[in-house]
């Protein structure tokens, strides 16, 4: 899938159609800059530095998360699964290598995806491994055998509770 800057900042992907396995349209850059742009940001001595923010480690502060609806109902047989990947800065201001933070249980039969269907995946603390602070986000779908579906992916902080974010979700946009 070709690299896409978000935007606005929180949908990664919106009716997106899935019959692959594969990344979401759109990427999140904590910074704000877009892939290929140096952050706007002032660090020591008045130096642009990359900063970045990390959304991964909240300190019981923040508590980012991936909100997942199904906007045209699965077809097909198989599973499917949902995740969610950071990659650092490469260096170049772009995404390095993506790293799997966390992904869903797959969901076997796809028949189960219907209209409307929604799973939230908070965002896990940055693995000690992981190389710098991530500045890209994506979505993930993991899809096997035949099967096609459409999906909304959308970076939230601090969702009260999953009935309130759908609550507020539709109260913006009746697109769900």
């Amino acid at each position: 899938m070709a690299y896409t800057e978000n935007s606005s900042g929180a949908n990664l992907s919106v009716a997106q159609a899935v019959s692959a396995s594969g990344a979401s349209t759109n990427v999140f850059d904590v910074t704000g800059a877009g892939a290929g742009n140096a952050p706007n940001m002032i660090g020591n001595a008045g130096l642009a530095t990359n900063l970045g923010t990390d959304l991964g480690l909240g300190q019981n502060i923040a508590h980012p998360g991936v909100l997942f609806t199904i906007s045209t109902a699965g077809t097909g047989t198989g599973t499917f699964a949902f995740g969610i990947e950071a990659a650092p800065d490469n260096g170049s201001y772009s995404p390095g290598t993506y790293t799997r933070l966390t992904t869903s249980g797959a969901k076997a039969g796809l028949a189960t995806l219907t209209l409307g269907y929604t799973l939230y995946l908070p965002l896990p603390p940055i693995p000690p491994e992981f190389a710098g602070l991530p500045r890209f986000y994506r979505a993930y779908f993991d899809l096997t055998n035949t099967a096609t579906m459409s999906v909304n992916a959308e970076f939230l902080m601090n969702p009260p509770s999953i009935k309130s974010v759908l609550d507020s979700v539709k109260n913006f946009n009746s697109a769900y």
